[in-house]
């Protein structure tokens, strides 16, 4: 395994962040390595031991017989993509609430969490070649009216109701988030989508 020698905070910002790790491998191959990281110091980053704070959270909600989706735009790409509502834990609160608070934000929804083993709610890694960001995924029912009162002025959101067709056309011609792709595929495969949890749940 590497031995890091270094981690250099290189810039100083709310959301993310980007850290130079210097180390070298037992092959003697020294790196000079770029990371992003939602942390706002080399002390929170995951390398350092906070591997099982997520720092966002990602919602599989299902409205009647349809699965919960937000249609967002994206700087990155320069475009829209499909995802679940999702955000980012802010500190000192439990992923399970800002799950319910990301939902009534993003959708105007109000999310009943389904309690399951938090093995299947834990946090994973989204794209870690390049970042130590993690995200949990909570998953429920969600109910009410859909409102676009509650968005930040920075989003740029439109919610979907998706049935079984019309996530296949969404996975088949949209961008989509992998962490909702893979979700998505149970949706369209099984005949009750929340099937598989029955062994998670507590």
């Amino acid at each position: 395994m590497a031995q890091i020698h270094k981690v250099t905070k290189l810039t100083d910002k709310k959301f993310v962040n980007l850290y130079q790790v210097d180390g070298v491998n037992p092959k003697g191959y020294e790196s000079h390595y770029l990371v992003a990281s939602r942390s706002e110091s080399v002390e929170g980053l995951k390398m350092n031991g906070h591997m099982d704070r997520p720092d966002a959270v990602a919602v599989y909600a299902l409205a009647g017989d349809k699965v919960v989706l937000v249609k967002q735009y994206r700087y990155p790409i320069n475009g829209w993509i499909y995802e679940f509502p999702a955000g980012l834990v802010e500190n000192g609160e439990d992923y399970h609430d800002t799950a319910v608070r990301e939902m009534k934000e993003e959708t105007g929804l109000d999310l009943q969490i389904i309690k399951v083993d938090p093995m299947i709610e834990k946090s994973c890694f989204t794209s870690v070649g390049m970042t130590d960001e993690a995200s949990a995924t909570v998953y429920g029912y969600a109910s009410g009216e859909i409102t676009h009162q509650f968005e930040e002025m920075s989003e740029e959101i439109e919610v979907v109701l998706a049935d079984k067709e019309e996530v296949r056309r969404i996975l088949k011609e949209e961008n989509v988030a992998l962490i909702c792709q893979y979700q998505l595929m149970h949706f369209i495969s099984d005949d009750e989508p929340f099937k598989f949890l029955e062994s998670f749940k507590i």
